[in-house]
């Protein structure tokens, strides 16, 4: 049995937006937080004023801001967050990168925070991929059934009708 359609409708078209929308929103922001972490200035963060903050899994986090100051000395940072929370608030320098003089967030080392939403990004892009690629191979399909079949190839050139090579 060959398939008619690939099961994409027009009502597909919300949760492909969708799709594409989480995946959006996850690579935008994971995508700055990575290249900061990679190649960022080192440098510490000293948190001078925390709040606490309920996360949605319940647990309470302190959100910090406070100032940045590069490992060579080169600048300082007076007014700037801490882009995740801490589970106490730190009493001394916590070791951080920024993106440059005009940072506006402190991001602490490991890639494993960036990995995170880049995961739930590709998670995301997923379903559109497969739907585009369904309708796209259907309506290519649909093209060719609408043009008739195609024709036969030609004999070979110098071989006469009955002829041993034609089989």
């Amino acid at each position: 049995m060959t398939r008619k359609n690939s099961g994409v409708r027009w009502v597909h078209a919300i949760p492909i937006a969708v799709g594409l929308a989480c995946g959006i929103y996850a690579f935008s922001l994971a995508v700055p937080r990575l290249v900061t972490q990679l190649s960022g200035v080192e440098g510490t963060f000293r948190a001078e004023r925390c709040t606490w903050e309920t996360a949605s899994h319940g647990d309470r986090q302190a959100a910090c801001e406070g100032s940045f100051t590069a490992s060579d000395g080169s600048f300082t940072i007076r007014r700037i967050e801490a882009e995740t929370p801490f589970d106490t608030p730190p009493t001394g320098p916590v070791a951080s990168r920024v993106s440059g003089p005009s940072a506006d967030k402190a991001v602490r080392p490991g890639i494993a925070g960036s990995l995170a939403p880049m995961g739930l990004g590709l998670a995301g892009f997923a379903f559109p991929a497969w739907a585009l690629t369904a309708a796209t191979r259907d309506a290519l399909a649909r093209r060719r059934t609408a043009a008739g079949p195609a024709p036969l190839p030609a004999p070979p050139i110098g071989a006469k009708a009955g002829d041993a090579s034609d089989m």
